[in-house]
């Protein structure tokens, strides 16, 4: 089975989010499961950069409005040896930055989106004819949109299955109306049952509505987002219509990258056979962070953007609580300002205690999962979520509020029957993150049942391979349904 992978950033080569995660893993993953894959990306200066490639072809042309606009191809080799294909335009992708530049997105970013939708959809229907084409989220949801509103593409892609993936449905492409003519496709499309949302152009919900499925990273996530307005942003009724044809599939984690059993980002390997190089992980990660090394407190560590969504207003709401508790923390993020100054503060309140980190930092985000006890994620929705599942590998416990990946990831940690891999709370109020917090502390302070419950993180195996298989499974359904 030809599959293409169709998205906006991919690691190593162009990473914003956990999106570039996933692409820079599932495409291997569904190597492994027999399919014959094909990425195709933006051709940014960072990932030509990165990657080796090699000029295929001439070059191409696509229409834009009323632009021609021309384009080269290149291909590289990447992870597991999938090929990977970038779209080179200077205009568009010719920049210092992904997405833009100073903490702010690129004017032009509607259009230089549509382009790429459009100049890959040129690409898989000359070139690589996939037998299923795997787009994800807005940036390429134009792709699914030309292949069946295209008179020219509709016919050439008549065979071949489309699946869209939702990777955070707060971001769903929405343009002034005006911008509909950047697509070249019949007016009639703009309208409540395709792209019309409010008066205003919705590409990720025109991507929904015309391809085959749709899904998104985690089972609770797909249920949040097409039942609860507060969790869908005016799609729930759009992703409940899809009936079967929308589901959940959880994300896995890259172990070839986070496994600290093979990890020399760290200061010592370790894994559940033998567990001495966390405590080596664990002074290391305090002598960087300026913290006091005879310390007997809880390290808690967190890795994030620091923004409302990823629980930084409760975080920021309950640091002297947190403080009184007697725990260290260590954050390696950047985002919101009122976040940073709040935590700044913090640092200067508790030096020995607290410690902010806002440069892009690899090495000490893996040191972070390492050398910390606690890792600590209260979101007020998260999708899926990757570094849980890397703390659990880690053998650090979670502490989670129970939304999207997050329940599908993390079991409350039961002493009596010593079950469960970290601590939930459900409610988004500060006293129940600090109350699972305190439960935290309590197991912590509790040699024989941390014992257990760090026994417990490591035993939990998110890796790629299940999503790969069900993926796989979906697009032999959607293939078999566009082939009869």
């Amino acid at each position: 089975m030809k599959v293409a992978l169709v998205a906006a950033e991919m690691a190593p080569y162009a990473k914003a989010g956990g999106l570039a995660d996933v692409i820079g893993a599932l495409p291997a993953a569904l190597a492994e499961c027999g399919a014959r894959v094909s990425v195709v990306i933006p051709g940014y200066r960072c990932a030509l950069a990165a990657l080796r490639t090699a000029t295929v072809g001439g070059e191409y042309r696509v229409r834009v409005g009323n632009q021609d606009e021309r384009f080269r191809l290149r291909s590289g080799i990447g992870p597991g040896g999938v090929a990977v294909f970038l779209i080179e335009h200077d205009g568009y992708f010719g920049r210092d930055g992904i997405y833009g530049e100073g903490g702010r997105d690129y004017p032009d970013s509607i259009a230089r989106y549509v382009f790429f939708g459009r100049a890959a959809a040129q690409v898989l229907a000359d070139f690589i004819r996939p037998g299923v084409v795997h787009s994800h989220d807005w940036h390429s949801a134009v792709l699914p949109i030309v292949m069946r509103a295209d008179p020219q593409l509709h016919e050439r892609f008549a065979g071949t299955a489309s699946l869209f993936t939702i990777h955070n449905v707060a971001f769903q492409g929405l343009c002034d109306a005006a911008q509909f003519a950047l697509l070249n496709i019949d007016p009639a499309y703009f309208s409540i049952d395709y792209l019309e949302f409010y008066g205003q152009i919705n590409l990720m919900k025109g991507a929904v509505v015309m391809a085959d499925a749709a899904s998104t990273v985690s089972p609770t996530y797909a249920r949040e987002i097409s039942s609860d307005p507060a969790f869908g942003f005016g799609l729930e009724g759009v992703l409940r219509a899809k009936g079967p044809r929308f589901v959940g599939i959880l994300n896995g984690a890259d172990y070839s990258e986070w496994n600290p059993a093979t990890d020399h980002r760290i200061a010592a390997r370790f894994g559940p056979g033998d567990t001495a190089g966390k405590a080596v992980c664990a002074a290391a990660l305090r002598e960087r962070a300026g913290f006091d090394p005879k310390s007997r407190r809880a390290l808690i560590g967190m890795v994030s953007r620091m923004t409302a969504q990823k629980g930084f207003d409760l975080l920021a709401a309950a640091l002297d609580d947190l403080m009184e508790l007697e725990v260290d923390l260590i954050v390696l993020g950047s985002g919101e300002p009122q976040f940073e100054r709040r935590l700044r503060a913090a640092e200067r309140t508790w030096p020995r205690r607290v410690r902010l980190s806002t440069a892009f930092d690899n090495d000490l985000a893996h040191q972070i999962q390492a050398g910390c006890d606690m890792f600590l994620m209260p979101s007020r929705f998260e999708p899926c979520g990757l570094t849980q599942m890397y703390a659990l590998k880690y053998g650090t416990a979670p502490i989670v509020r129970a939304t999207g990946g997050l329940a599908d990831t993390v079991v409350e940690f039961d002493p009596s029957s010593e079950s469960g891999n970290g601590f939930v709370f459900n409610r988004y109020e500060r006293g129940e993150m600090i109350g699972a917090i305190g439960r935290a502390l309590d197991i912590f302070g509790r040699p024989r049942a941390w014992k257990r419950l760090m026994a417990n993180c490591f035993a939990a195996d998110f890796s790629w391979s299940a999503a790969a298989s069900r993926y796989m499974e979906l697009y032999r359904q959607l293939r078999a349904d566009r082939t009869r």
